[in-house]
């Protein structure tokens, strides 16, 4: 078994009998793994809480060439981002980053580039309307994904310069109005959603979060991302549901 080393972040954990945790970490030079932490359940364990949702570590782990589930030997916190699991709101919103993390890369394929993309959005989360966040990160992570759906023209005539658009996850990006054909899984966006979404490819994480947004984009960007999200990865993420309870438990 080679010894590796490698900076990530802790994606979800799972209890293992009684004193282990099964973890997925997004690493920045190895991309998604699972390691087997045994023992950190024990009080005594010096790595006990080590292993909290969102924590950047430094891992040394024992990989295994005929498992995907490696031995995590030591751990050590770079960074607890406490801040993310005291608020319910960030909470519940860093939950469905590293979720959609989860869905769409797979184990060891490496993307220091997503690496990057969560680190800058845990500091951001701290100071940034949670929901812009949430935003910039979804069209960010399909993009590195190679998912990205067609955002500057219609897919079907490839006409540009759209006042007002149809997004259909079907065709996979923009239809114009005199290509859409009443099609029921199509979207009405405006064009200051589109204009929105091309400015946060644009720009990286930090600048794009400053775009003020009107409440019809934020509801239409919303709106846009589930779909498409669901449909590419054939199911709903569990964080939506969490999300959704969330915001109304906070209107109350």
């Amino acid at each position: 078994m080679a010894i590796c080393r490698e900076e990530a972040f802790v994606l979800k954990r799972v209890p293992l009998r009684e004193t282990s945790l099964l973890v997925t970490l997004f690493s920045r030079g190895a991309g998604k793994i699972k390691g087997l932490a045994k023992g950190v359940r024990r009080e005594k364990n010096s790595l006990a809480g080590r292993f909290e949702p969102f924590t950047r570590l430094s891992i040394v782990y024992y990989e295994k060439l005929k498992s995907d589930t490696h031995l995590i030997s030591d751990a050590t916190v770079l960074a607890s981002n406490a801040l993310l699991r005291d608020s319910l709101d960030r909470f519940s919103y860093s939950s469905y980053l590293v979720e959609l993390v989860d869905a769409l890369f797979g184990a060891h394929d490496p993307h220091p580039e997503v690496f990057n993309l969560l680190a800058s959005s845990f500091s951001l989360l701290a100071t940034v309307p949670v929901m812009y966040v949430a935003r910039v990160f979804e069209v960010k992570a399909l993009e590195m994904a190679g998912l990205l759906p067609i955002l500057n023209h219609c897919v079907l005539c490839g006409k540009t310069d759209l006042e007002r658009a149809f997004f259909s996850s079907k065709q996979g990006g923009l239809v114009c109005p005199r290509c859409d054909r009443g099609e029921t899984a199509t979207i009405q966006i405006s064009k200051g959603t589109i204009q929105s979404l091309l400015f946060f490819l644009k720009n990286d994480i930090e600048q794009a979060v400053k775009l003020r947004l009107s409440l019809q984009t934020e509801k239409e960007l919303e709106r846009t991302s589930q779909h498409f999200l669901q449909y590419r990865l054939e199911y709903p993420l569990r964080s939506t549901r969490f999300l959704a309870e969330v915001k109304t438990l906070l209107k109350k």
